[in-house]
């Protein structure tokens, strides 16, 4: 996770909220007298005020109440699987004439930039007889197949890109058991900054005054807070091999940022309009969540001392 998305369904939660409730409604009903129903029916009922409106932080408490009722074996089997029917995912994710889906849901996202890399724009666009639509990938914080009560939540909705939440990255690995980042709850703990790499003891006045060419620099990536789950993060979505090939871009904003208020005043003295850091960094450094590496060049601005 590079940046976080606390707001990004802001806008959405009182349509998904009446949604939800009602895709509730209408599984309850569905029940029958069944032991394993009954089950179902009381522990739907004893947390649906979680399901339907919890916040993230609340959602772990769900999840242990559903192991405590179910446990493991062939009881948690026959439990999820009639769980999936009533939170089905895969309706509501799919291309329809209904009024609630997931391309509605996207086209409310506050960003659209995948938080868990910050490299892909994810956005949306609803189908209809001219277009065939897109949206982003909807990853499953605690993944729907373990927790498909949790399936239609919106607290466990990460829009996000498609290799992040593909096989090679995410993809089954269960955030319940093993901490990440969770984009919704945890500060922002990744940064970056630009390194010189190791060079002839003559050249090192140079690399540290970006006197060097671009390709003897590399970006790094970091954790500095939150160890264990930002370093979780990092691995998971191989963050560090993906920013490698950013490394020359990274270089050559450092040289724009380095000595940026002293080159400012001159631009101003010989252009006839403000040459801000705005025009540097290609957007307003409060909206670098929705832009994509937006994060890594606010990084390298402040690193270069272009930012406070």
């Amino acid at each position: 996770m590079i940046i976080n998305i606390s707001d990004v369904w802001a806008n959405a939660m009182a349509d998904h909220s009446v949604f939800l409730s009602s895709e509730i409604d209408i599984g309850l009903e569905e029940l029958s007298d069944s032991f394993i129903d009954v089950a179902i029916s009381e522990f739907i009922t004893a947390n649906r005020a979680i399901i339907v409106e919890g916040t993230p932080l609340e959602l772990p408490v769900c999840i242990n109440d559903f192991e405590e009722r179910f446990g493991s074996g062939v009881l948690r089997k026959c439990a999820t699987q009639r769980l999936q029917d009533i939170f089905d995912f895969s309706d509501f994710s799919k291309k329809s004439d209904k009024p609630w889906t997931a391309y509605q849901l996207c086209l409310q996202a506050k960003y659209k930039v995948c938080c868990y890399c910050h490299m892909v724009e994810t956005g949306t666009c609803l189908p209809d007889e001219n277009v065939k639509g897109y949206r982003p990938p909807i990853d499953h914080y605690y993944a729907k197949s373990d927790y498909p009560f949790l399936a239609l939540s919106l607290s466990n909705f990460i829009p996000c890109c498609e290799k992040c939440n593909g096989s090679q990255m995410k993809h089954a690995v269960d955030f319940a058991k093993k901490i990440h980042l969770n984009p919704f709850v945890d500060e922002e703990s990744i940064e970056f900054e630009l390194h010189p790499l190791l060079v002839a003891e003559e050249m090192v006045a140079s690399a540290l005054a970006l006197g060097l060419s671009p390709e003897h620099y590399q970006l790094k990536v970091e954790a500095k807070k939150n160890y264990a789950a930002s370093n979780a993060s990092i691995n998971t979505f191989q963050l560090k091999s993906r920013y490698e090939d950013y490394s020359s871009k990274a270089f050559y904003l450092a040289r724009k940022m380095k000595g940026y208020a002293s080159r400012q005043a001159m631009l101003e003295a010989e252009l006839e309009f403000a040459f801000t850091l705005t025009d540097h960094l290609e957007f307003e450094l409060d909206d670098y969540k929705n832009h994509a590496y937006g994060k890594v060049r606010v990084c390298i601005a402040r690193q270069y001392g272009a930012i406070p």
